[in-house]
């Protein structure tokens, strides 16, 4: 009896800890958003969408960037801090290890950057601020994040995110008064990602014992060779995600159609925000406890509240754009409207991933599933192209289209491999 009792104790525990690293990470995206959703308003009206639309071609840039410097780290190296969690020693050598392989891949990110600006005239055009943006992206790569996902202990994280993201909002409202004003926006997170680094190493060596360790060449490329199948497919996941904003800018140049886009695509984001606090909570978790009942009971309870909300969505979308972005912002609803089903797949899609399927020995298929969804978009993007029926709607209906994709190889390769080990037993 007392054998059970302290399991049942560890279970709750474990779970309790679970919760709490759920609500940590919902208080950062949702103070995340909050903040976004009060400064991208003001933006918006003080920008105008065709200056807005350059913050919308910035981002998906620095979307790419930011998957080439994470790397995949976010997800091996998360694992590896699960592994050796009590290990001061070996959690040192992958903190020193990820550290000098993305300084390493800031060195020649920032080249490739500056030939792209170099040959590209919308870019070009406003450099400085581009390069601002990137800056902020390479220095906020340099926190370790993983570390504090891997412990579980997502309270840091938080409170380095609700101070930059606070601090920038007030900033944006006190400096930023016209379209003049534009390189603010990159410089003000500089600035606060500069500091949140500093804070969170400081934290890591004084509060948890961490000391950045050296190592050799042989361990670094090993870091590597785990990461490079995670990297593969975010980057696919990126791809196909990011293309959007840039292929847009092509089609329609500094047209209004780019800032509708990117005022529509926030809402997507939103959705996007709302569900990987849960799925990055439980990665770890179920790493260790591979309790899939949980699973099923979590996405019985959101995805009612899900469905509900995406209909609501989609008969007041005008009105809701018009609402968060200003009257310019009406075009914004119909493209909403299409990129809808990704609101409501998303959440099942996220913990299908690497939450339900890395614990089923199915990481390789995981990371595959963002390659069905490039490959969608990519031979979907042909035939537009050819059709002659590439614009912003076909646009947005295809990564729909491509994201469903994801889902269904995701279900169908979870449901196959209970079946087949079902079978077996």
């Amino acid at each position: 009896m007392k054998g059970k009792e302290r399991a049942r104790g560890k279970i709750r525990m474990q779970e309790k800890r679970l919760f709490s690293n759920t609500f940590f990470l919902y208080l950062m995206t949702f103070s995340t958003q909050l903040f976004s959703f009060i400064t991208v308003p003001y933006l918006a009206r003080i920008l105008g969408p065709s200056v807005y639309g350059k913050i919308g071609i910035a981002q998906a840039y620095m979307a790419y960037l930011q998957i080439i410097l994470d790397f995949g780290f976010i997800l091996s190296a998360t694992q590896k801090v699960v592994e050796c969690r009590n290990d001061s020693v070996q959690i040192g050598k992958i903190i020193s290890a990820v550290f000098i392989l993305k300084i390493m891949l800031c060195l020649v990110s920032s080249a490739v950057f500056g030939v792209i600006i170099q040959y590209n005239e919308t870019l070009k055009t406003d450099a400085s601020f581009y390069v601002l943006f990137m800056l902020a992206t390479m220095i906020n790569a340099a926190m370790p994040d993983f570390f504090y996902r891997g412990i579980e202990q997502m309270r840091m994280i938080t409170v380095r995110t609700l101070i930059i993201k606070g601090g920038c909002a007030a900033l944006t409202f006190l400096f930023i008064k016209s379209p003049k004003d534009l390189w603010l926006v990159p410089f003000f997170q500089l600035i606060g990602n500069f500091f949140a680094v500093i804070a969170m190493y400081f934290d890591l060596i004084h509060n948890h014992g961490i000391i950045p360790r050296k190592v050799g060449m042989g361990y670094i490329i090993a870091i590597l060779k785990d990461s490079a199948p995670f990297f593969i497919s975010r980057a696919a996941s990126t791809v196909y995600q990011g293309l959007n904003t840039i292929i847009l800018s092509t089609i329609y140049g500094t047209s209004p159609v780019v800032g509708y886009y990117t005022s529509a695509d926030k809402i997507v984001s939103l959705s996007k925000s709302a569900s990987s606090p849960i799925a990055d909570s439980l990665y770890p978790y179920m790493l260790r406890e591979k309790n899939y009942k949980l699973v099923r009971k979590m996405l019985s309870i959101f995805m009612p509240v899900i469905l509900i909300g995406a209909c609501i969505v989609f008969i007041l979308a005008d009105p809701f754009c018009i609402l968060l972005f200003g009257n310019e912002y009406a075009s914004s609803g119909m493209i909403l409207r299409c990129l809808l089903p990704i609101i409501v797949i998303i959440l099942p899609t996220y913990i299908l991933c690497f939450p339900v399927m890395v614990p089923l020995g199915l990481s390789r298929q995981a990371n595959f599933s963002n390659v069905v969804g490039l490959i969608t978009q990519i031979a979907g993007l042909a035939l537009l192209t050819l059709s002659k029926r590439l614009n912003v709607y076909s646009l947005c209906i295809l990564t729909s289209v491509s994201e469903i994709m994801v889902f269904i190889f995701r279900l169908f390769t979870v449901i196959h491999h209970v079946r087949m080990s079902k079978r077996a037993e």
